[in-house]
Parts: structure tokens; sequence; C-alpha cells
């Protein structure tokens, strides 16, 4: 097997952000778009779920705008989008599902 191989990996990224930055949402997909195409990635598709109520407060909020994501990228490029999740403080909470084929 060749060492300089891309290996794409299937992701679906689910994100909890803050609702009161809802102007904000697609500046915040658009960036994570841009670090998914540098790194030769591809977002699949993404899905605006909208803003539904939280079964127990995060933040001192009640309510959670919900994004769903799936993205082709490999493990390096998921390592950068999970720490940008980590720093960002509009993501109250991030899931990430490794798909099989």
């Amino acid at each position: 097997m060749d060492k300089n191989r891309v290996v794409m990996q299937k992701y679906e990224l689910m994100l909890l952000l803050n609702p009161n930055t809802m102007d904000e949402v697609d500046d915040f997909i658009d960036g994570l778009k841009k670090v998914i195409t540098d790194n030769k990635g591809d977002l699949v598709d993404t899905k605006l779920l909208g803003k539904r109520q939280l079964a127990y407060p995060i933040n001192n909020m009640n309510y959670a705008n919900y994004v769903h994501l799936d993205v082709n990228v490999e493990p390096e490029t998921l390592n950068l989008l999970e720490e940008k999740f980590r720093y960002d403080q509009n993501v109250f909470r991030h899931l990430t599902v490794k798909l099989t084929s």
C-alpha cells in the first residue's frame, strides 16, 4: 500500500449551535466548508434542522440550532474540524460518526 495515498473517510457531523447566532450559521458553515475544501475534502450534504428545544439547559440556554453535515475527509482534516468545534463558544455540542461503506 502506498504511504502517500490519501484515505478519505465518510463522516456525519451533528452540531448544536447557539440559537442567538442565527445570522452567523451560514458564515460558520462557510468557514467549515473552506477548511474541508482546503484539505482536499468534500462537504457532501448540509442540513439546517432549525432551532429545537434541548432536553436540559446548556450554557443557560434551553434551545439550540441543529446542523447536520455529511463529509468525506481525511482523519487529519477531521481533527482540525473537531478542534474548531471545541474552541468555538457558539458550538454547544458536537458528535462525529464514522460511516462504513
